[in-house]
Formats: structure tokens, sequence, C-alpha cells
């Protein structure tokens, strides 16, 4: 199409309120070439207590205008609660507000293009009954997560069958389908030769610009070795194998290694200053969470950065965006990861992967990468090129070309 197409993207994370899907999407939508991008969005704080306000100033940096809905105080309480058995999420108890609001931008905004992004998939909700009131506004679902079989879900009676059909409904009416991997792609479309016509793989991102402030010059002390690891730890995803590592893990004389965990609080770190006592050569930290930019610079400061998976059967299908978070800093990885998406991209940089319930593999791939010491950057700068926003950003627009 001649011009600049007008989008409206609906999401449920979105900065300042912090969170992996809405650092992403911000990422994104700041990178789209030649566009009015608009974001409908729930208010602020409600996904998440915590609030960045320098990722909300670089979100706010879109080509065009960010809407935000809150709900009833009723709605805010029930959501508060630890565990609800609403699928595809408790988010989906806004759709109605949501709802409402994309009618009215729409009927006043001439867009061309709907756009909805998940996490969480209640926005692909809205995007379906749009959809059915709207049929010729070309409708794009992005999913940064599995939907009805997601690992970490438990099956409740009514409400995930109910769901599951409202994904596949989903699939079946949008126009375009988006996701970060081709193996994600897969465990959506399972090869469904209409469903994959109109799938793209396009993954996370990560901006330039956010790291350029930073001053990347190291220290020349080569007697330390600093490890920094970024995120929480839940489910079966622990640290354990990686502490007793670092415990059975031999420091030659003079040396030392500091190994600091940015991130929310996990029990398992009440032992750590018992664990690994101020006497010893080799200390581990809990330093709390930081703001997304702050933790980039950090990502940059270290001389490895740790990425923990969680252990299971099968090959992996997930991309964390902390990956790609990683990879924007330029400096070493080691992958305590099975095999799948995480393995192969770390192995094509050139980085180290460890079996994440192996503790001998995991000691082994730390003694590596002291040896190789510090300043060992990644590898494979024609890979690192395809996880740059303005990359990604231009292959999303061309989509949005071809679509309209």
């Amino acid at each position: 199409m001649s011009g600049s197409p007008r989008i409206l993207v609906i999401g449920y994370c979105y900065p300042p309120t912090a969170s992996p899907e809405g650092f992403v999407t911000a990422k994104l939508l700041r990178s789209l070439p030649d566009c009015r991008v608009d974001v409908l969005t729930l208010e602020n704080g409600l996904v998440s207590t915590v609030i960045d306000s320098g990722m909300g100033s670089y979100a706010e940096g879109i080509n065009g205008s960010v809407y935000r809905v809150s709900g009833m105080k009723t709605l805010k309480k029930i959501c508060q609660f630890p565990r609800l058995p609403f699928r595809p999420d408790r988010w989906m108890l806004f759709n109605p507000a949501i709802y409402r609001k994309a009618c009215k931008l729409i009927s006043q905004g001439n867009y061309d293009c709907l756009v909805t992004r998940s996490q969480y998939h209640s926005s692909h909700l809205v995007g379906l009954s749009l959809k059915k009131l709207y049929p010729d506004l070309p409708w794009i679902a992005c999913f940064s997560d599995p939907w009805s079989n997601a690992d970490h879900q438990a099956v409740v009676p009514f409400f995930s069958s109910w769901s599951k059909q409202r994904e596949k409904r989903v699939l079946d009416v949008a126009d375009r389908l988006v996701f970060p991997t081709d193996r994600m792609q897969n465990h959506f479309t399972g090869h469904q030769s209409s469903l994959d016509r109109k799938a793209m793989v396009l993954p996370h991102a990560f901006d330039p610009e956010l790291y350029e402030t930073v001053a990347t010059g190291k220290s020349n002390d080569r007697e330390s070795f600093t490890l920094r690891l970024f995120g929480s730890f839940y489910g079966t995803r622990r640290p354990d194998v990686l502490f007793s590592a670092i415990d059975q893990l031999k420091i030659e004389q003079g040396q030392s290694l500091t190994f600091e965990i940015y991130g929310p609080w996990y029990e398992a770190y009440e032992s750590l200053s018992h664990r690994f006592p101020s006497t010893s050569v080799k200390h581990v930290k809990h330093q709390g969470q930081v703001p997304h930019i702050e933790a980039l610079a950090k990502m940059q400061e270290a001389d490895l950065l740790v990425l923990v998976d969680a252990p299971g059967g099968g090959k992996s299908m997930y991309l964390p965006s902390k990956l790609v978070d990683y990879i924007g800093s330029g400096q070493p990885i080691l992958a305590l990861c099975r095999e799948g998406v995480v393995s192969n991209v770390v192995h094509k940089l050139g980085g180290l992967v460890a079996e994440p319930n192996d503790v001998n593999a995991v000691t082994a791939a730390l003694k590596r990468s002291i040896g190789l010491r510090r300043g060992r950057p990644l590898s494979a700068i024609g890979l690192i090129e395809e996880y740059r926003s303005e990359n990604v950003g231009a292959k999303f627009r061309a989509m949005i070309d071809e679509l309209l």
C-alpha cells in the first residue's frame, strides 16, 4: 500500500509495567519504520506492581499514542488472588473494557491493521471479537508462549476446554500468525498447511540504543571473574545445581569468583551467606531487581552471563527474551539448558552449554569459562544482526505491507 499504515496494537503487558513481554513489545514497536502505531493496554501496575520508569519513557517513544484501560475495583481485587481457574488467563476479566475501547478507537482511527500480542492470550480473544465486527480489518496475532498445551499450566474443567476451542478459532481466523521460533510455530500449527501458509517466525529483538550510553570498558583485573544471572526461578527452574557446581569448582590461588543474581527473591537464596561466606574466594549474592536499562548495563560489565532454563523432556521451543538481551550486550554466555532453541543459538554464538541438572557438566563449563577469561566477545556477527530491533522491525513491517 502507499503511505504510512496506521496500526492498533492490543497487548496486556506494556511499560512502564515491568514484564519481559512488555519490553519485547516496546522494542518491536519502536523499530517499525514509517508507521503510525497506537497501543491499547491495561493500566500501569495491574499485571505487575513493579514499575520501570526508564522503559516507560522508552515505550512512550513510539510513533503514536498509548491508551490504558482500568477496570472496576472488584475485578482488580479478584486478579490479585494467587491462583484463579480462568483460562487462558485471569486478564480475560478485562476483555469487555478493552473491547469497548478498541471499538471506539477503530471507529475514530481508520486503522489499516490490528495486532494482538501475548502473553497474555486474552488479548487474542478481543482480536477475535473485533474481527467479527470488522471483517475487513487485517489481523495479526503474535504469540510468545504456548497457549492450551503450556507445560506450566494445570488443566481446569470447562475453562481449559473452552480456552482450547478459542485458541483454535483464533488460529483459524487471524490473517497472519507470528511466533518467536520455528519450534513454537510447529507447536501451535501442528504442521497444518493452512496455518503454516500464514505463519511467520520473528524473534525477539534487542535495541542497541538501550546499550549505547553504557561504558563498555572493563577492568583489566585478571584475578577476579564476575558471572551474572538475570531473571527468576520458579517451578522446575531452580538454582540448586548451579550453586552445587560453584561449590565444587576449584579456584586457583590468588583468584576469586563473584556470582551476582538479579531478579525476584527466591527461597534458595536464604542459604547463600552460609554456603558462600565472606571469607571464601567464591561470592554468590542476590542483588534484587533493577530497572531494565540498568540490567542491560550490568550485562555489559560481566565476564560471563548465565542463563538457567527448566529441565524437561524433549527439545525446548522457547526463546527467552533474556537471551536476546544477553546477545545485545555482546558478552559470553553460559546456558544451562536442554537441547532445543536456546542450546542451538548459544552454540552458534560461540557460547557454552551444559545440562541444567548435571552438576559435573555445569562445573566443567564454569571451569572452561574461567579458563577462556574475559574479553571473549560473541561470534557469529551475522546471527547477532538477526536479533537487532531495526532488522526485526523491518521484517514485521514487510509482513504488514504484504498483508495490506
